[in-house]
């Protein structure tokens, strides 16, 4: 027995010796091993400056708490567990390791963000958490968020839908450049740089057994981080134009709306600041906003039903470039510019306003309601005379009926200024706008007869287009554009929002070795009358500021004009009650439009506001706008006049 016992433990210390002390570990591997997964990395997006270097979107690091989804198959309980030290429900936690978009080889992110007390908590606990880990991770994150929020955007995780769209698309070798994870723009900058923005995905190859178990890492590339965007945007132009549109919007809904015999309601504005001389946009502002911060993580059911409610006046909306209204008499600008320039009638021309226009038997009142007696153009310009030109309209229409040159005047000066049209600025959600014409009334006609019986340009509707009460309606920065063109002479650029596209840099700005710079870019010509007729039509634009008479003078007796001469123009749009905001009562309040320029004989800026339903032009637009040169000029350092943001201008 002895014997025995001594050769049947030799053979089986033989046969361990053999099979595991001289076992080849890579045989074993390729034995049990199911093959190799690939696991995409994603890439840090790249951050987005200002003109100046303020840091308008970067990532910051944040502790994220992973699952490894094996942990969870092997471990159950882990839920429970997770869900307590988390303080969150079961349902959620479950949720997150649910997601389709996450392949089972990589751990899951559960929570973003979580404070150090839980990060050590799980780092304490890891018996009863096995493969939940705390990593640091990089978070998308926007220092002044409202502030600049319809500019620059915000990024979500790619849906299905977007998913199968891209990807096809390579962005390396063997390397796609979006996965189920990614994290992709959805407004602003974020969305229309999305290409520069978006940075490489790096790659991991596992090895995984048959039981789905990481063996190892077999190969492993870094990703490589997005490129930077500078932006034209001055951080400090834009604060400037938020706050002049909160505080008009204040102002203006104390006051009693004229027509309405109700307060106005104010339920939204917009502003534009532009370069007239290369299109660089360097203020960009919406009222009311949004904070980009609440979608990083995803957004809460409650805050995205805010943002979505009608009656909160859809905080979402990018007013500058989406929002189509109509002009009011800043229209005018593009009435003189067609009456020169096919030669309706001379500048010096005195026409004798005797309080409208009739034609065809219809009267059309002057919005003053007073016969304003002789005008001249710049006076026109400067008092904002409607029947002079609703005059102009109307001849302008006679040579159209009688076959004379060119058959829409006023649509063919509106075209090349840029109206109706997409100004091709580099964000997404641009509304085109509309300048009606003989194409416009024909298919009106045929889809609404009766509501358009005529399908043809009555005298009417030129006599209505001819002060901007017509079926127009252009976005702010279509405005701004158009007065850009008329101020530099005639050139209409196309409005750049991104300067440069630059390498990512290891310091919190750029390094300076450029990708791609835009520069400035010529979109139309206007056909500009003599530069006789321009100095009058711009003396009768500085009227409007600086003249007793003018429509904004009010609004300007605190500026100082006399250092910095102003050339504007008022417009009081006036809206059906159509257009009334969903859930208030259907009365007609006006928008109040100003659009100008400064200094008047040599323009650095073009600055217009537009407040929905908040009465004249004069009264809110205009104060807004003058609050605006106070910091462009660097007036502000000096202190803003009382008047200029506590009550309306005199005769408001």
């Amino acid at each position: 027995m002895v014997v025995v016992v001594c050769l049947f433990a030799t053979l089986m210390g033989r046969l361990w010796f053999l099979q595991v002390a001289e076992a080849n570990v890579p045989a074993i591997q390729q034995v049990t091993s199911q093959g190799l997964e690939t696991v995409y990395i994603p890439a840090p997006r790249g951050d987005i400056f200002s003109r100046n270097g303020a840091l308008l979107a970067g990532n910051h690091i944040e502790q994220v708490v992973e699952v490894q989804p094996d942990a969870v198959t092997e471990h159950p309980a882990i839920v429970g567990e997770l869900a307590a030290v988390l303080d969150t429900s079961v349902k959620q936690v479950k949720a997150a390791l649910d997601n389709p978009q996450y392949s089972p080889y990589q751990p899951v992110p559960v929570a973003t963000g979580v404070p150090a007390s839980v990060a050590l908590s799980i780092s304490e606990n890891q018996k009863l958490l096995p493969g939940v880990t705390v990593t640091a991770a990089p978070v998308r994150y926007y220092p002044y968020g409202s502030l600049t929020a319809n500019i620059v955007g915000y990024v979500t995780q790619i849906t299905g839908k977007e998913y199968s769209a891209v990807k096809g698309q390579i962005c390396a070798k063997g390397v796609p450049c979006y996965t189920t994870t990614s994290e992709v723009g959805q407004a602003g900058v974020e969305a229309s740089m999305e290409q520069y923005l978006r940075g490489v995905p790096g790659r991991e190859v596992l090895d995984v057994n048959a039981q789905g178990q990481v063996l190892g890492v077999a190969s492993y590339t870094p990703p490589v981080a997005g490129d930077n965007i500078v932006l034209s945007i001055s951080l400090a132009d834009q604060k400037a134009a938020m706050t002049a549109l909160a505080d008009w919007t204040k102002v203006a809904r104390t006051q009693l709306g004229v027509t309405s015999g109700h307060n106005y309601r104010s339920t939204g504005a917009a502003m534009v600041v532009e370069n007239p001389h290369n299109g660089q946009l360097l203020a960009l502002a919406t009222y009311p906003d949004y904070n980009d911060n609440n979608f990083v993580g995803g957004i809460s059911y409650k805050k995205w039903a805010y943002y979505n409610n009608p009656t909160n006046n859809y905080p979402l909306e990018d007013r500058p470039i989406s929002w189509a209204g109509a002009t009011g008499s800043t229209f005018k600008l593009i009435t003189a510019t067609a009456a020169l320039d096919f030669g309706v009638r001379s500048p010096y021309y005195m026409y004798n306003d005797t309080g409208g226009i009739t034609v065809g038997g219809q009267f059309f009142r002057d919005n003053a309601g007073v016969a304003a007696g002789p005008v001249d153009l710049q006076t026109a310009l400067t008092i904002s005379d409607d029947a002079y030109f609703y005059s102009l309209g109307y001849d302008l229409w006679k040579l159209w009926a009688g076959g004379k040159g060119h058959p829409e005047y006023l649509q063919k000066i509106a075209a090349e200024y840029g109206l109706g049209n997409l100004s091709g600025v580099q964000l997404p959600g641009e509304s085109y706008g509309i300048v009606p014409s003989q194409q416009v009334f024909n298919r009106e006609h045929q889809q609404y007869p009766k509501a358009y019986p005529h399908p043809y340009f009555e005298p009417g509707q030129e006599i209505q287009e001819a002060i901007g009460q017509g079926q127009d309606e252009v976005t702010p920065l279509q405005l701004a554009d158009a007065y850009s063109a008329f101020a530099n002479g005639g050139t209409l650029y196309v409005p750049r929002i991104a300067l440069a596209v630059e390498k990512q840099g290891t310091n919190a700005r750029p390094n300076g070795k450029i990708v791609k710079l835009y520069t400035p870019q010529v979109k139309d010509r206007v056909q500009m009358p003599s530069a006789t007729d321009q100095a009058i039509m711009t003396s009768g634009f500085e009227g409007v500021t600086s003249n007793p008479q003018g429509t904004a003078y009010g609004a300007f007796t605190r500026f100082p004009l006399s250092r910095i001469p102003v050339a504007g123009k008022t417009g009081t749009a006036q809206v059906g009650p159509n257009f009334s905001q969903v859930g208030w009562p259907a009365y007609v309040q006006n928008t109040s439009v100003f659009t100008s320029f400064a200094p008047a004989s040599a323009p650095r800026f073009v600055v217009d506001a537009f407040f929905a339903q908040s009465g004249y032009g004069a009264c809110a637009a205009a104060p807004a706008v003058v609050q605006e040169y106070y910091t462009l000029f660097g007036l502000a350092k000096h202190g803003l006049p009382a008047t200029v943001t506590s009550t309306p201008p005199p005769g408001c």
